[in-house]
């Protein structure tokens, strides 16, 4: 065979490879994922837990994002002639919320801009409640509505999974 056509021969048969190759690629649909790792939406949490003659005071806040912080005090010091603030024994947790528990969570918050603000009806030295989520706030006593004090609970259980933080 003459240089000519053995040149002429591999250009060809390259042509031919690329214009193959072509074709395989633009000939199968483009592929989707079938399972979607998205962080849910979640606003920012802030719960106070309360109870005045109990001297208990609970702060949990959870941010977008899933930062949980907790800061509960117990034995409280309300100031004044109270009792010495030295006594109280407050204890801080913190922690990352996985996917699962800030879906978990954010459903709990199904039709929360439905939720009435407050409720009535509460019990005299019972706790005080005060939820927000996003831009709304629902507060009251015992007599909140079970949504709420299912809220409450999670957060709850939520915080005491966290470690402790040293302060």
């Amino acid at each position: 065979m003459p240089r000519i056509t053995m040149h002429r021969f591999i250009s060809i048969l390259v042509i031919c490879l690329f214009a193959c190759t072509a074709c395989t690629h633009t000939s199968q649909p483009p592929t989707r994922p079938t399972s979607f790792t998205t962080q849910p939406t979640l606003k920012p949490i802030d719960l106070h837990y309360s109870i005045y003659l109990a001297r208990f005071d609970q702060r949990i806040t959870v941010s977008p994002d899933g930062l949980l912080r907790s800061v509960q005090t117990e034995n409280k010091s309300y100031g004044g002639n109270d009792i010495d603030p030295k006594l109280q024994r407050i204890e801080i947790r913190e922690g990352k919320l996985t996917l699962q528990q800030m879906t978990d969570l954010s459903r709990l918050f199904a039709n929360w801009g439905s939720l009435s603000s407050t409720a009535s009806g509460n019990l005299a030295d019972g706790p005080d409640i005060s939820i927000r989520y996003g831009d709304k706030t629902i507060s009251g006593g015992t007599e909140l509505p079970r949504q709420v004090m299912n809220i409450q609970v999670k957060l709850t259980e939520l915080a005491r999974s966290m470690p402790l933080v040293d302060h």
